[in-house]
């Protein structure tokens, strides 16, 4: 099930260039599978990172279609949880070192010159093409 789940992606990952599942980022708040007679039945409720994103209904959408194409599986309840409380910690382990390495690869990239009153400006490679 939480394969299924994890391919809900979120597009935040995505736009970041580092694609995340739901799973992943910690957004499946409880799933739970009971067999039933017809086969099993399953309940999954579904957070976001802030209370003002607006993909929670996507998730609960997209959870719902590729859950109920698993195999064996007779009923899907998903909802939308209530619980506002997402933290960075709340992604998978592994996501959260491919994310700093990713962040680590992408400020190594850019470069970053000392100005003489102590700030930082952002420099383009001389590679790169004037907008």
């Amino acid at each position: 099930m939480r394969a299924a789940l994890n391919t809900v992606l979120d597009p935040c990952s995505e736009v970041a260039g580092l694609p995340a599942g739901i799973v992943e980022m910690g957004l499946v708040r409880s799933l739970d599978v009971h067999d039933g007679p017809d086969g099993a039945r399953v309940r999954v409720a579904i957070g976001v990172t802030e209370p003002t994103c607006l993909m929670g209904p996507s998730f609960v959408s997209g959870a719902r279609e590729r859950l109920a194409a698993v195999p064996g599986v007779a009923e899907v309840e998903v909802t939308l949880s209530s619980d506002p409380d997402w933290s960075p910690l709340d992604m998978s382990p592994d996501y959260r070192a491919r994310l700093a390495e990713h962040r680590r690869a992408r400020r190594g990239s850019i470069p970053v010159v000392e100005t003489p009153m102590g700030g930082a400006i952002r420099v383009r490679s001389t590679d790169q093409e004037a907008p």
